[in-house]
């Protein structure tokens, strides 16, 4: 049998879900996430992404991303000193240009995945992730602080599996 691969999903593709400013990366994340319903990926979120969430002013739309959370039931992980240990370790490696907890916040998400050994991180943040050159740079401090797993942040496209398709 067939390990399922790990999914670290990121905020960004929650959140495009329920956006009409780019629908074809709305309809993406909706074909993504009919692909974790079916089970065939082990997904994870953590208490960062419910953070984020909470920060969302609109209520309505506060629910309806949690009800998307909840209907495929990730597995949620918790920071812990690790994590924001490794966090620091990039935000003070000039891999982040702005100190702001956004950025903050999106390098907890790669210090998250790495320290669970989860090799994916699905996101649509092209600008902070789902960019090779801060892909390099957060293996790189990887690699330097003993971590072995290289980390790769990809769009959510990459996992579709449409029903009926063969797994491979």
């Amino acid at each position: 049998m067939q390990m399922k691969k790990k999914l670290y999903i990121e905020t960004s593709v929650w959140n495009q879900l329920e956006h009409d400013d780019r629908p074809e990366w709305r309809e993406t994340a909706e074909k993504f996430i009919a692909t974790l319903s079916r089970n065939i990926y082990e997904s994870y979120i953590s208490d960062v992404v419910i953070r984020e969430i909470e920060a969302t002013r609109d209520r309505v739309l506060q629910r309806k991303l949690a009800d998307h959370i909840s209907a495929i039931s990730p597995v949620l992980l918790q920071t812990d000193e690790e994590v924001e240990a490794l966090t620091d370790m990039y935000m003070k490696s000039g891999l982040a240009a702005a100190d702001s907890i956004r950025v903050y916040n999106d390098c907890s998400h790669v210090a998250i995945a790495t320290v669970n050994e989860i090799r994916h991180i699905v996101s649509f943040n092209c600008k902070h992730l789902v960019n090779d050159k801060r892909i390099d740079a957060f293996n790189a401090i990887n690699f330097q602080n003993g971590y072995e797993l290289v980390i790769d942040i990809t769009m959510p496209h990459r996992f579709i599996v449409d029903a009926g398709q063969e797994i491979i």
